[in-house]
C-alpha cells in the first residue's frame, strides 16, 4: 500500500511537471529583426545575401533561378504564420514567403507570392520542387504587384496548409509528407536578377 502511494505521488508530480499544452492564439515565436539574437542565418557570396538590416531580415539574390531561405525557431507541428514582407528592389519577377515544417535543406513546405501577383503552395521533396496548389505558380488579383507590403499568413494544421495574403485567402493544398518542424523564410529568382525582399513582424501562433 505504501509503494502503491508513492508511485501515485510520482504521478502527481510528474503531471504537475509537464509543460502545459499551447492554447489557441498563443504565440509560440516572435521576432522583429532588431537583433541578430533571433539566430537568423547571416552569410554572403557572390549569389547571394542573408542578413539582418535596418530593423528587417533581407534575402537579396544576384544569380538567376536560386532559391534562398533562413530558419530559426522552435521545431513546430501545426502553426499559423505571419510576416509582413516587400520586394525592395530589384525585379518583380521573384517569389518570397514562409516555409513551415522544415526537415533539412532538401525537404519543407513554402508558400509563396511574387511581386507580380502570383502565388504557391509548395514541397521541396528530396531536392525536388512540386506545386501543391496547382500544375505550377497561379495567378491572382489580389496580390498587390511591384513594392506594396504584403501580410502573408500560412497555416499548417495537420495535412492542410493554406496561404493567405492581406487577409484574402490564396490558396489551400493537402498533404502528409512533413509532420513537424522549424518555421522559415524563403526568396528566390528565375531569369531576372537582382531580387531584394525584406522581411519584418514574423508572428507564429497556435492554431
Amino acid at each position: 500500500m505504501k509503494q502503491s502511494l508513492a508511485l501515485l505521488a510520482v504521478c502527481i508530480v510528474l503531471a504537475a511537471c509537464a509543460p502545459a499544452a499551447p492554447q489557441r492564439g498563443q504565440t509560440l515565436f516572435h521576432d522583429d529583426f532588431s537583433s541578430a539574437a533571433g539566430g537568423w542565418n547571416r552569410h554572403a557570396d557572390a549569389d547571394a545575401i542573408t542578413d539582418y538590416l535596418d530593423g528587417e531580415y533581407q534575402i537579396k539574390i544576384d544569380s538567376p533561378s536560386l532559391n534562398v531561405w533562413a530558419v530559426a525557431g522552435p521545431r513546430l507541428t501545426d502553426a499559423a504564420l505571419a510576416v509582413e514582407a516587400h520586394t525592395e528592389g530589384g525585379t518583380d519577377n521573384n517569389l518570397f514567403g514562409l516555409i513551415c515544417r522544415y526537415q533539412n535543406d532538401s525537404n519543407f513546405y513554402f508558400l509563396a507570392i511574387s511581386a507580380d501577383g502570383y502565388y504557391t503552395i509548395a514541397k521541396l521533396k528530396e531536392g525536388t520542387i512540386a506545386h501543391l496548389s496547382g500544375p505550377d505558380f497561379q495567378h491572382s488579383d489580389s496580390i498587390q504587384p511591384g513594392h506594396a507590403t504584403h501580410r502573408l499568413s500560412a497555416a499548417c494544421v495537420g495535412n492542410t496548409l493554406t496561404l493567405s495574403d492581406n487577409g484574402t485567402q490564396l490558396a489551400t493544398a493537402t498533404d502528409g509528407d512533413f509532420r513537424d518542424g522549424p518555421a522559415g523564410l524563403i526568396a528566390g529568382s528565375f531569369s531576372d536578377t537582382p531580387v531584394d525582399v525584406r522581411f519584418d513582424n514574423l508572428d507564429i501562433v497556435q492554431p
